[in-house]
């Protein structure tokens, strides 16, 4: 099984003194490709500035998930950008949810499951007919 990656599986998967640690590292563990947009291994990377994290370890934990041979990378582009808007308009969404459209129009140009834990972004994509991993989230 396989799926694009949001950003918080990412986080989850990191950080073992975060509540959600294990459903991030066990998401992670049943998926035989992680696809992971640019986007969010951009997003990963404020995460670690806000929390006041070393560039080293932000480093580490980057080379870390890029050398799993899991790993397939998702570059940004023109059609992704205008998919995104398209979703945003579609969905009488405001600008501020473009970096969950650009996530989640990956995942639809893809034709592949999407695996986040953040349930308005879960919500989206079903209405747009994405499968959601995990099944169900607590």
């Amino acid at each position: 099984m396989h799926a694009v990656i949001d950003t918080n599986v990412l986080i989850y998967d990191t950080f073992s003194d975060n509540p959600f640690h294990e459903n991030g590292r066990m998401l992670l563990e049943s998926l035989d490709k992680w696809y992971i947009p640019s986007l969010v291994l951009q997003e990963y990377l404020w995460f670690f500035k806000r929390e006041k994290k070393s560039l080293q370890t932000a480093k580490k934990m980057i080379e870390w998930y890029i050398s799993d041979p899991r790993f397939r990378g998702l570059e940004m582009s023109h059609e992704i950008i205008l998919h995104a808007l398209k979703i945003l308009q579609d969905y009488n969404r405001s600008l501020s949810h473009i970096n969950d459209a650009i996530i989640l129009s990956h995942a639809v140009l893809k034709g592949f499951p999407l695996a986040t834990f953040d349930v308005k972004l879960r919500k989206l994509a079903q209405t747009v007919g994405i499968n959601v991993l995990p099944e169900y989230v607590r």
